[in-house]
């Protein structure tokens, strides 16, 4: 493919993926400002990139083990993060190797979820991936506007009618998350997974529901707030714009990637609760 012909979007290199995937996911993607670019191998993206193909994120569904580590050796050196899609069989395994491999560099994250995967969490993940390897990278250029929240990334910070709110990362990463996917219930074992990658958190633990809480009480995202942060008993949570609230107007996110879609998502939460 043509990779000039896609300035401003970011690129996708897609291994292992099957017809049907590459299809689907490339159509979504796209809606998000993504061109996506299929390979057939790992042997035939590690000879693009070695040519100068440029990357912004590697999505791999697992299939040749044995060319994981290269896989991995490559986009750490070039800062490229990875989405990995493995089948059950192959997680124990992967927490292993990430265990051993560590997953803390610069632009060197790796995620992974198991199959089936739905087209809606592939596009989430991906997204989330870029704007956390962006962030890594281009902290300074991290800003989104949420209505009265204003997220700084540069300085974990939130600034709301005029007062600065600090967040320990973890919680910024979270709270960036639930206003950019507002009005959409975004599950707990996905969150763990998401936020958590380089640990193992089991779903019973409590650590993500400590970081919900500061959340809610530090944004104050209650009751008669413009946003309010719902748990959904044994399923996660949820994020809901209160329509009319003073600020409620302002509504930009200056982070990559642009998702266009998702005030789309809010107006059928909405019509599917009237």
């Amino acid at each position: 493919m043509d990779m000039n012909n896609a300035q401003g979007s970011r690129h996708v290199a897609m291994v292992g993926c099957d017809e049907a995937q590459a299809k689907a996911w490339g159509q979504r993607l796209q809606q998000i400002g993504c061109t996506s670019a299929p390979f057939d191998c790992s042997a035939d993206f590690l000879g693009a990139v070695t040519q100068g193909a440029p990357f912004d994120l590697l999505l791999v569904v697992l299939k040749d083990e044995g060319a994981w580590p290269v896989l991995t050796a490559m986009c750490k050196a070039l800062r490229i993060p990875i989405f990995l899609v493995v089948n059950a069989l192959q997680r124990d395994l992967l927490n292993e190797v990430l265990a051993v491999i560590g997953n803390d560099s610069p632009g060197a994250g790796i995620d992974f979820a198991v199959l089936p995967v739905d087209d809606f969490e592939v596009e989430l993940r991906v997204r989330e991936a870029l704007r956390r390897n962006e962030t890594l990278l281009h902290p300074h250029s991290v800003s989104a506007l949420f209505g009265n929240y204003h997220f700084l990334g540069s300085r974990k910070v939130v600034m709301h009618h005029g007062s600065e709110i600090r967040l320990k990362p973890r919680e910024f990463e979270l709270a960036l998350l639930l206003f950019r996917n507002a009005g959409r219930l975004l599950e707990r074992e996905w969150l763990l997974a998401s936020l958590w990658v380089d640990s193992r958190i089991e779903r019973k633990s409590r650590v993500l529901d400590c970081c919900v809480a500061n959340i809610r009480r530090k944004l104050s995202l209650h009751k008669e707030s413009e946003f309010v942060l719902h748990s959904v008993y044994g399923r996660g949570y949820e994020l809901r714009h209160v329509p009319g609230s003073a600020g409620s107007s302002a509504m930009a996110d200056n982070g990559f990637p642009d998702t266009s879609n998702e005030p789309t998502w809010l107006e059928e939460t909405e019509r599917a609760r009237a």
